[in-house]
């Protein structure tokens, strides 16, 4: 399995990859689909308070199975979150929020199976049961591009295991291997904005105009008429001085 270090890159490239955030705050945001990539691997857990970490590990939580629950279960929570705090008006204009934050949340877990899906497995059963629970058949692939970590399958020395040189050199390998994608997704996000020329800005929809802090009036139609007629005559005579 490759490192929360990968895991956590992919859901900050899904982070920067989308407008509809889970949360108002940034660095919150990321940080959510950072662990929304990382959930899978909390079949960890069970087995380590039994006293072996890997007993349970690469089986249902890393399946697309899974991957729906925790969207359905997300979109509940986010939309309810969200929603409670709105006027009614502004809860029909985002009656729609509700399958984006479903196809979000399940789509940061699954990227989970995706990097595992190309790591070289060390421990039996191969794999993972992908596609549970239309098919309990377990599936993996032979292009290893992350590798194994080191680690024991005993409670009592499992994080002490994880901290060896050769963990360290994975970590960096992935790190080499994520940047490059997060670094795409970023110039990808602002090449609209280097290459579509800015729109003028409309004085009266700034917030300054908007707070009252700006009075903005139109001129009388007299003196509306006599700029025209003056902006007129000016470019008469600069047209004849050309000639």
């Amino acid at each position: 399995m490759p490192l929360p270090i990968a895991h956590s890159m992919a859901g900050y490239a899904i982070a920067e990859a989308t407008n509809f955030r889970l949360a108002n705050n940034k660095w919150l945001n990321v940080s959510i689909f950072a662990a929304l990539a990382n959930l899978p691997d909390i079949d960890f857990l069970p087995g380590f308070l039994l006293g072996a970490p890997n007993r349970y590990h690469h089986q249902l939580t890393h399946s697309i199975g899974f991957s729906l629950a925790a969207g359905l279960c997300g979109a509940l929570i986010l939309w309810w979150w969200n929603h409670r705090k709105m006027a009614r008006q502004d809860i029909a204009a985002t009656k729609n929020s509700f399958g984006i934050y479903f196809l979000i949340v399940a789509g940061a877990v699954f990227s989970h199976c995706v990097l595992d899906l190309f790591t070289w497995d060390s421990w039996p059963p191969h794999g993972m049961p992908l596609l549970w629970p239309l098919l309990e058949r377990y599936f993996d692939v032979r292009w290893d591009i992350f590798l194994s970590v080191r680690k024991s399958d005993d409670s009592a020395t499992f994080f002490s295991t994880l901290f060896q040189w050769f963990n360290f050199k994975i970590a960096l390998r992935e790190f080499l291997i994520m940047a490059p994608l997060v670094g795409l997704v970023k110039l990808i996000r602002r090449l609209p904005g280097l290459l579509i020329r800015r729109r003028p800005v409309d004085i009266k929809n700034t917030q300054v105009a908007k707070l009252g802090l700006l009075e903005i009036s139109s001129l009388p139609p007299e003196q509306a008429n006599r700029r025209s007629l003056t902006s007129l005559a000016e470019a008469a005579e600069q047209d004849d001085s050309e000639r």
